[in-house]
């Protein structure tokens, strides 16, 4: 979301231009509180504002032999503030090979997430120094506008609705209020850590650039601010260049088409993002296009990076979860006993199955008994499927309904003993339909990987 040009002087005018921009007044407010400087300097402010509803979430990575003793000083800080304070202690996986400070920005984001209420507003003590940071090491990375925005005065971290009060804020200015309000806090010995990416920048490069150009924070806030506008307007545009032939997790491939390169590489970026997957690089985003627009129309093409997996098929590109892709889930080879009663919930990628009872449709209830079973293909399996005529293998109903290839060995077939009833909820057997005005058992298939 644009901000307008707003540089406040100081953590009070900053609080308060928040409180009238988003009218936090009115709504529950919960501050990211570590118990450093600026987490400490934020709820102080926001103590003494008109915030009815506050409250402070503590994460206790647990990654120091101090840890303990920075909850229980958050505790006692928030004691004497008066405000009610939660301590979460999370696992950080440090063998990710996602790096220490990714892993724990994880951990901490997902305890947030957790911890939140639907009508909370997480409030977060980021100030102009963080956004110079950030911005240097987007930049670093090579990022585009998307990335060089950095972090936003209102923004959204999966679920969580967040706001920065103190992103015009200089960091001199948060000393300030510190020292002024006699305010105690936590030093982290971490944080000299010039090992770390961040702080390698914080220590040995920003204070570089400040020392040539001293008001180099405020002009990169600016560059953030244009380079959020610029991608706001990349959003905009990639969703009405795609969004005629945008179905869920499928994209027509003649709508992608039709656009000239960077529009195409923007739409895609967007659609990933969108669905919440993880954004390819460059590379990775002009090799899937490439394969997908240019490979034999009788092939089905497959890109894939971390997190990511993307097919081909029909002239549609399908873009899934690394573990909900279909092609990489393993099919039970026993199946499933099936109490036709109840739901049988087969995974997110088979979906569940339910019966319901209809005049005229579905199995006849002579074939329902409380013993049927779920299979799926082996092969050679045939049916008479209602409406279709003669007998037919399976395999060729599949192909000729445009089941991508990757979804069909996963379609439900229910079964009566050695009699094939049904294929999820696409095809009844005609040999054990219910007949006109006989009440039949119809199947309900639901929450599965889209076939169409």
């Amino acid at each position: 979301m644009s901000q307008r040009k707003f540089e406040p002087e100081s953590v009070e005018a900053a609080v308060a231009d928040c409180l009238q921009r988003y009218t936090l007044e009115a709504r529950a407010v919960c501050v990211a509180f570590s118990g450093g400087m600026d987490s400490t300097v934020l709820l102080h402010a926001l103590r003494n504002s008109s915030v009815r509803f506050l409250r402070a979430v503590h994460i206790n990575h647990r990654l120091h032999a101090e840890s303990g003793d920075w909850a229980r000083h958050c505790e006692k800080t928030c004691g004497e503030l008066g405000v009610p304070l939660t301590v979460i202690s999370v696992d950080v996986d440090t063998a990710s090979g996602a790096g220490l400070e990714a892993a724990a920005r994880e951990a901490r984001y997902g305890a947030l997430e957790a911890e939140l209420k639907e009508e909370e507003l997480l409030v977060m003590a980021h100030h102009r120094a963080d956004q110079l940071e950030t911005f240097l090491m987007q930049l670093f990375r090579g990022a585009g506008v998307q990335g060089l925005a950095a972090m936003a005065t209102r923004g959204q971290i999966g679920r969580l609705e967040l706001i920065r009060p103190m992103l015009n804020v200089s960091a001199e200015e948060v000393r300030r209020y510190a020292d002024a309000a006699g305010l105690e806090w936590i030093d982290d010995p971490s944080n000299l850590d010039t090992d770390l990416d961040r702080n390698f920048v914080r220590h040995n490069i920003v204070p570089r650039i400040l020392e040539r150009w001293p008001s180099a924070d405020r002009a990169v806030a600016r560059s953030a601010r244009l380079a959020g506008e610029a991608a706001e307007i990349l959003e905009m545009t990639a969703a009405a260049d795609i969004q005629a032939g945008l179905h869920g997790n499928r994209l027509q491939l003649d709508v992608l088409r039709a656009l000239p390169g960077p529009r195409q590489r923007n739409a895609l970026r967007w659609m990933l993002r969108t669905l919440g997957l993880a954004t390819p690089s460059e590379k990775q985003v002009s090799d899937c296009i490439t394969a997908m627009l240019e490979s034999r129309p009788d092939s089905n093409p497959e890109a894939a990076w971390p997190g990511v997996r993307i097919h081909r098929f029909r002239d549609c590109l399908w873009c899934y979860s690394e573990d909900q892709d279909p092609a990489n889930c393993i099919v039970p080879v026993d199946g499933y006993p099936w109490d036709p009663e109840r739901p049988l919930n087969m995974g997110p990628v088979r979906g569940t199955l339910s019966m319901a009872t209809e005049t005229g449709a579905g199995i006849a209830p002579e074939f329902i008994s409380k013993n049927l079973e779920v299979r799926f293909r082996q092969g050679g399996e045939k049916l008479r499927a209602r409406g279709r005529g003669r007998t037919r293998p399976l395999k060729n109903l599949l192909q000729e309904s445009d089941i991508p290839p990757w979804m069909r060995r996963h379609i439900p077939l229910v079964y009566s003993g050695e009699t094939l009833l049904a294929a999820g909820d696409l095809w009844v057997n005609a040999d054990c339909a219910a007949g006109p005005g006989q009440v039949g058992r119809t199947i309900h298939w639901s929450d599965y990987s889209p076939i169409r």
